[in-house]
């Protein structure tokens, strides 16, 4: 069997490749950036030439749609092409999947479809109008494959991420910043009273329920894969505490646009997929300073 992943030398795109080689299938990575696993096959190519992607989806029989543009502030300079790469982007993958005869169409979403809902959320749940460009796409492309799906017969599976964290994250994104301030005896700043929070999830664990979406029952679906836990940031500072002694702390007013956060339910996935997450946040945020340790050990060696 063979798996195209489109975005698969990313960050979630990465381990997602390592889960599917390590479960046996030949992995075919669309990116235009060289994968991290060499155990698989690369094509070069731009999800915005309709050449390029039809010839990469050659002989596939799974797509998992990952590349995107994901950095929200990218999204925010540069919204044309945030709706280009990820709208346009996924009508050319669509595209290519039916005429290339795909089995299945596996999107990578977001909670951030959810919007500002507070409490707790299932896949039920409406998708609020988008506060953001970033978000507005990702519901568009969850739009896109559904459209697909009813007019061409095209099968999808949609998993809305919460945020992940792990080795090989950005360095701009929440947990990355914390970590690295920690590590450079910085002043973290918490707005508010940190009880805002996310079910921040391992990237192991979210890799490991991508895979097992391959299953049957999981086609024509729309699943959230999240942690288990709610973390708020006083949790994160506390468990910074415990990995670095003393972290600095800056306590600022809270922000209008902050967003307390939701509890995301994983109920639909552990019952489908027998899916749940094995990571402890406070296992997990270890093992991320411990890869950055060894990153900052080999380059000094």
């Amino acid at each position: 069997m063979v798996v195209l992943v489109t975005g698969g030398s990313g960050f979630i795109g990465s381990h997602i490749t390592s889960k599917l080689v390590e479960r046996g299938y030949h992995v075919r990575v669309f990116d235009q950036r060289r994968p991290l696993h060499g155990n698989v096959s690369w094509f070069k190519g731009d999800l915005l030439n309709e050449k390029d992607v039809l010839e990469a989806c050659e002989d596939v029989e799974y797509v998992y749609h990952l590349a995107a543009i994901a950095d929200v502030n990218v999204a925010l300079s540069h919204p044309e092409l945030c709706l280009a790469v990820n709208e346009t982007g996924t009508v050319n993958l669509l595209k290519a999947a039916r005429a290339k005869e795909v089995d299945r169409v596996i999107l990578a979403s977001t909670t951030w479809v959810y919007g500002r809902t507070e409490g707790v959320v299932d896949e039920t749940a409406p998708t609020p109008m988008p506060d953001h460009i970033y978000t507005k796409t990702k519901i568009g492309q969850e739009q896109l494959v559904y459209a697909w799906y009813k007019h061409y017969g095209l099968p999808y599976t949609i998993l809305r991420y919460d945020i992940p964290y792990g080795p090989s994250m950005r360095s701009n994104m929440a947990i990355a910043i914390f970590v690295r301030k920690a590590m450079q005896k910085e002043a973290v700043s918490v707005f508010g009273d940190g009880t805002q929070g996310r079910c921040f999830i391992y990237v192991g664990d979210l890799a490991e329920g991508n895979a097992i979406a391959l299953k049957g029952n999981a086609e024509n679906q729309i699943i959230n894969l999240a942690g288990a836990e709610f973390v708020t940031i006083n949790q994160v500072i506390d468990d910074l505490k415990k990995i670095f002694g003393e972290v600095k702390v800056e306590h600022k007013p809270s922000r209008p646009e902050d967003f307390m956060g939701a509890r995301v339910s994983i109920a639909k996935a552990k019952q489908l997929l027998g899916w749940q997450p094995k990571t402890k946040f406070a296992k997990g945020l270890k093992q991320y300073v411990n890869s950055l340790t060894k990153e900052a050990n080999a380059i000094g060696s």
